[in-house]
């Protein structure tokens, strides 16, 4: 009996949370505790994230899009401020900003890295500039360098947006979000450690932290002692227990993540229709997103014909992410000129991220490094 297609049978997804028993077993025992708020278990986990970051404070809150808001108020963002940020990244690295009464400034990414081009930062600062935001996109990290001695001559603050980047290493260095005055993660189901929603904010800044915990609970010193403006912003006792469980296995879900893009690097390698992502060094990037960038001049479909086909045939792909400049929630702000963001437009037009997780099996990794080749040559000029 013929034995039906690899596709016909199974889809491999673009993520897939690892968990086991122990997230089961410290959800309930939190059910069973009948403390489901601001208890030991949130406190142990920003101790524990802390210890893990080698940060003074870590700040849990309800996801990684309210980390960069509170983050960002906390520096002090407000009404006129300009907040820097690359063009090419999740919606909530603008729109917190632009939640405090604060204008984004794009600037353009690099067509390596895909992270913000820095060498263009210090063109965009103006006297009503008070922060610039670098994502470390796909856990690769930012040239933080470059960035720091910006935000130093100019006297700005930097939040690192490193929602992807747990463990990611700068030049071996100092972990992604640890460099700038404060960084934030995220803990949704597709990042390398998940709490279902929940993130965190850390920083080596008592004035920021202590700004950061009154935020996120209602401005409140005390027990209705409300001197500052805060609100809701607390991560639940469940979502902190699952997350516990997760920081314990993170070393090992990199360590994952990175042996299967060294996979997918070999694989491809000698595919010329496609170009595999550019890394610094070792520790630099933790594979959140394997981003590869289709040579668009070699094919004679779009980029999002080549996703439809991948798709048909079982393997789940994606655009990480559009050119922010271009989204209508960002047309007050304009007009912009396409011009301006050249590889920001270039990446839109030509990248997808293929499946990478901890429980990515060798045989779906097989297919797929045997998929794309195929579906490209396939629609080769």
């Amino acid at each position: 009996m013929n034995q039906r297609p690899f596709h016909d049978q199974h889809r491999i997804p673009l993520a897939r949370p690892w968990f086991d028993e122990a997230e089961v077993a410290a959800a309930a025992d939190v059910v069973r505790s009948g403390q489901l708020c601001q208890g030991p278990q949130t406190e142990a986990f920003e101790n524990e994230f802390a210890a893990k970051m080698h940060v003074r404070h870590a700040v849990a809150v309800s996801n990684g899009s309210v980390a960069l808001l509170v983050a960002l108020e906390a520096m002090g963002v407000s009404g006129g401020d300009e907040v820097i940020v690359p063009d090419m990244t999740f919606i909530s690295t603008v729109t917190a900003a632009m939640r405090l009464g604060g204008t984004p400034v794009f600037g353009d990414i690099t067509l390596t890295d895909y992270n913000l081009d820095a060498t263009l930062v210090e063109s965009l600062v103006t006297p009503k500039t008070k922060a610039i935001v670098p994502v470390h996109y796909a856990g690769h990290t930012a040239d933080m360098d470059v960035l720091t001695e910006v935000a130093r001559r100019h006297d700005l603050r930097i939040l690192e947006d490193a929602a992807e980047a747990h463990l990611a290493r700068y030049k071996g260095g100092k972990f992604a979000g640890t460099i700038g005055d404060a960084g934030i993660f995220s803990f949704t189901p597709t990042k390398p450690m998940t709490t279902g929603e929940g993130g965190m904010i850390v920083t080596d800044n008592d004035e920021i932290a202590e700004r950061c915990r009154l935020i996120r609970n209602f401005g409140d010193r005390g027990k209705f002692d409300w001197d500052a403006m805060g609100f809701n912003y607390r991560l639940n006792e469940v979502a902190s227990a699952i997350g516990r469980c997760q920081l314990a296995k993170l070393d090992e879900i990199i360590a994952m993540r990175r042996e299967k893009a060294r996979r997918y690097d070999a694989g491809f390698a000698n595919c010329e229709l496609l170009h595999i992502p550019w890394v610094r060094g070792p520790e630099d990037s933790n594979y959140q997103l394997y981003t590869i960038r289709l040579a668009m001049d070699r094919l004679r479909v779009s980029r999002d014909a080549i996703i439809a086909e991948l798709t048909e045939r079982g393997v789940s792909t994606r655009l990480y992410y559009p050119a922010l400049h271009r989204q209508g929630v960002f047309r007050q702000f304009g007009p912009h000129d396409d011009s301006r963001f050249p590889n920001a437009m270039a990446f839109e037009s030509a990248a997808l991220s293929l499946p990478i997780f901890s429980g990515l099996t060798a045989e779906e990794q097989d297919y797929i490094i045997d998929t794309v080749p195929k579906v490209l040559a396939e629609n080769c000029k």
